[in-house]
């Protein structure tokens, strides 16, 4: 069994959810399981009408995997995507596909899917420069959140307190030459400087952690000085998670929930979740289940745990991918039933 995971970034101390990825190695490594970490971007694609189709990286020849693990979420590139999607079409599985990536990667589109299915969602604009200042205050009022399209760990999300502040705002925007798709949102304020964070995995809720900010800040991320203490897990709580989830065909994923005055409200989902934070505060391994999934979809079971690796032997093997010695072999579509799977020839 061999799984992939795909990582947009470095692997070192610090960077975003690089910590993530080298959990969900460890948990790998500590069961034998054949893994490589990737950046999408660095592979190469040659499709071909005739059958011929391969992926190089770094100029050597790449064969296929069993399963993939997906780690670049908002921040996959237009390459990242066409990677992915070309191993989906020779038949490789993801622990969440190119398409629920996409989607979930954009906020507006998110909330349309779940909008469409009756669940709650902040009441939201789809923002345009230079704003209507009196249709926003009328439809949403203020205070507003500004947010935008592509954001994640709470960066791009602004409070607006005032119609003063937030033509402000925009006007600093469009002053800075700023390109960015934005959206508007009604602010929740039973909500702020806290929310839920939701861990699904397979369609059932594994833990959730209450995200409080630091004094003084509406934003309540574990990224940006909040602090995570355990939540039960209500049922009203399960139900609307895994409705989320059922919605967006997330197979993992983060679920943001506001707290409002009928229950909760859905902020975002995430394909990608952070967990550094939810695994200590809630008690939980939750890069072991992530890993269960993807073997599951292998059609296996997963494999006990054994001696537990270092650190260095597992950053080591990882590093060492990049500059290892493959054999140089032929990838070409085969010509059995499906037609989806690559064979490798000597």
């Amino acid at each position: 069994m061999k799984i992939w995971i795909f990582f947009h970034g470095p692997l070192e101390e610090g960077y975003p959810e690089a910590k993530e990825t080298l959990r969900i190695c460890d948990e790998a490594e500590k069961r034998g399981i054949d893994y490589k970490v990737m950046n999408p971007d660095q592979i190469d694609m040659l499709v071909d009408s005739k059958g011929d189709w391969r992926a190089m990286y770094e100029g050597k020849m790449l064969d296929v995997p069993d399963v993939i693990i997906p780690r670049t979420g908002t921040e996959t590139t237009y390459t990242g995507y066409s990677v992915m999607r070309f191993y989906e079409r020779l038949g490789v599985p993801f622990l969440n596909t190119p398409r629920v990536v996409e989607t979930v990667a954009d906020k507006l589109h998110t909330l349309q899917v779940l909008a469409a299915q009756g669940l709650p969602v902040p009441r939201t604009m789809l923002g345009k420069y230079p704003p209507d200042l009196d249709m926003i205050e009328k439809e949403l009022g203020f205070p507003l959140i500004v947010k935008t399209l592509k954001g994640t760990r709470g960066g791009g999300v602004f409070l607006s307190e005032t119609k003063d502040k937030f033509k402000d705002l925009m006007d600093m925007m469009v002053e800075a030459g700023a390109q960015q798709h934005i959206i508007y949102q009604k602010y929740v304020n039973s909500s702020f400087g806290r929310d839920l964070r939701v861990f699904v995995v397979q369609g059932k809720v594994l833990a959730v952690m209450e995200r409080r900010g630091a004094e003084g800040s509406f934003k309540s991320n574990i990224s940006r000085g909040g602090a995570g203490q355990p939540h039960p897990i209500t049922p009203e709580i399960e139900k609307l998670a895994v409705q989320v989830a059922s919605e967006l065909r997330l197979e993992v994923t983060g679920i943001d929930l506001l707290f409002d005055e009928n229950g909760f409200t859905v902020c975002e989902a995430n394909s990608s979740p952070g967990f550094s934070g939810l695994e200590p505060s809630c008690n939980i391994n939750a890069a072991a289940a992530i890993l269960e999934a993807a073997v599951a979809k292998c059609g296996q079971k997963m494999p006990a745990a054994k001696t537990p690796p270092t650190g260095t032997d597992i950053l080591g093997k990882i590093l060492q991918w990049g500059r290892s010695k493959m054999p140089q072999k032929r990838v070409a579509v085969s010509k059995t039933k499906d037609q989806s799977r690559m064979n490798i020839a000597a």
